[in-house]
């Protein structure tokens, strides 16, 4: 079993999360992380080998490197392809540090709770922005000229993805904190997401919150059922109250104004036609992870003004069919069903992180690139504390509480 923390789990847990914020220290942590793994195997190998597990987090990250691996062997940009298919396999070397911190009795509920008090602080951090033009941590508002403006925090571009993948954490912290008074902290997330200006992130909202529901009303503890209708209730004047507050500030409007780092969300529908088109020119393993943005700049470049190497298909499940191919979307498929068993649990803590992961590699993000270094961030902390759950919470009995 794992050795005795150094560090409290729930720290350790929230300190990672937080460092989303600042996508480049959750990168650059993580490489930190296969570092020291590397250091590890090299010394004392059987460490890494007998931690509980590590087996599992390799079968899971294997689901999305081993196509990438194979998407290289008729990549359109084989230097992208390779960062990407190394770093994904990197995450399972990684997983060694932070599945050998052991989730102590009490931990998860903590956990649960530290997150969903991070998530309001997001929230706050982007109405912040939109009242002063600039939010906590420095980042500045997303200007439109005279339409309006875009609320994206210290997250950047994955501010609303971020709260709405993360979401589920949230919801089970207010369930835990009891009372209905604490389902108006569910106003400002909700409202943040759509304040984001992606309307995947609404829709993952939504997703995330039907599926915690489902999950919270499946609890038997009593006075479950009023509890969880008052915050879904909360959740979706949240959401409302968002929508409201985008067409005052005119933020659901023309992106034509914003800089270029978001000119993509203006051209989604070409992008999904270019992404088919790309998997019917190569079905079987794709034009290579990460190499979608050569392959439009080479086929529809004259159409798409400002079209990089960088932008990506704007929904997850053309992403991995036209950069992996059908290799790609039979792991996929695995993800998703292997990340499904997770979600039908008993246990409550490890159902609501299986439906976070789930939520991470959604077909139907569009926000940020599943295979970018942001999606990769979410996907490593979302799958890695779900392991360490599963393997910590002790299973459900029938005399001991869901």
């Amino acid at each position: 079993m794992p050795q005795q923390n150094l560090i409290p789990a729930p720290l350790m847990w929230v300190f990672l999360f937080f460092s989303l914020a600042v996508s480049v220290a959750t990168r650059q942590l993580i490489w930190l992380m296969v570092v020291v793994s590397l250091l590890t195997l090299i010394t004392n190998r059987e460490a890494i080998l007998s931690t509980p597990g590590m087996k599992k987090a390799a079968m899971l990250f294997a689901c999305i490197a081993l196509p990438g691996l194979i998407s290289l062997l008729f990549s359109v940009n084989l230097d992208r392809g390779i960062s990407a298919v190394f770093r994904f396999a990197a995450y399972a070397l990684a997983a060694w540090v932070v599945l050998s911190v052991k989730i102590e009795k009490g931990d998860a509920k903590r956990i649960m709770s530290f997150l969903g008090i991070l998530l309001v602080a997001w929230a706050v951090d982007g109405f912040v922005q939109l009242l002063t033009g600039v939010s906590l941590l420095g980042d500045p508002l997303v200007e439109l000229g005279e339409e309006g403006a875009i609320v994206t925090g210290s997250l950047q571009l994955g501010y609303g993805a971020t709260l709405a993948i993360l979401s589920p954490f949230f919801l089970e912290a207010l369930r835990r904190a009891g009372g209905m008074g604490v389902g108006v902290l569910s106003l400002p997330v909700y409202a943040a997401i759509v304040m984001s200006g992606h309307q995947s992130s609404a829709v993952l909202a939504l997703i995330g919150l039907a599926g915690w529901t489902m999950l919270a009303l499946r609890n038997k503890e009593v006075g479950a059922k009023r509890q969880v209708t008052g915050f879904v209730i909360s959740a979706i004047i949240g959401l409302l109250l968002g929508v409201y507050l985008s067409v005052v500030t005119g933020q659901v409007s023309t992106l034509a104004e914003a800089p270029a780092r978001y000119q993509s969300f203006l051209y989604q529908s070409q992008l999904w036609e270019l992404s088919l088109q790309a998997f019917m020119d190569h079905w079987l393993t794709g034009v290579g992870m990460r190499g979608f943005g050569t392959y439009a700049l080479a086929t529809d470049a004259s159409t798409i003004p400002g079209l990089a190497e960088t932008w990506h298909s704007h929904l997850n499940i053309l992403e991995v069919i036209s950069e992996t191919g059908l290799v790609g979307l039979i792991g996929y498929g695995l993800l998703l069903r292997w990340l499904w068993g997770y979600v039908q649990d008993e246990r409550m803590h490890v159902a609501v992180a299986g439906l976070t992961a789930l939520l991470g590699v959604f077909p139907l993000g569009t926000a940020v690139g599943m295979y970018s270094y942001i999606g990769g961030n979410l996907i490593f902390l979302t799958f890695t504390l779900l392991i360490a759950l599963d393997r910590d919470c002790p299973q459900v009995t029938e005399t001991s509480a869901p």
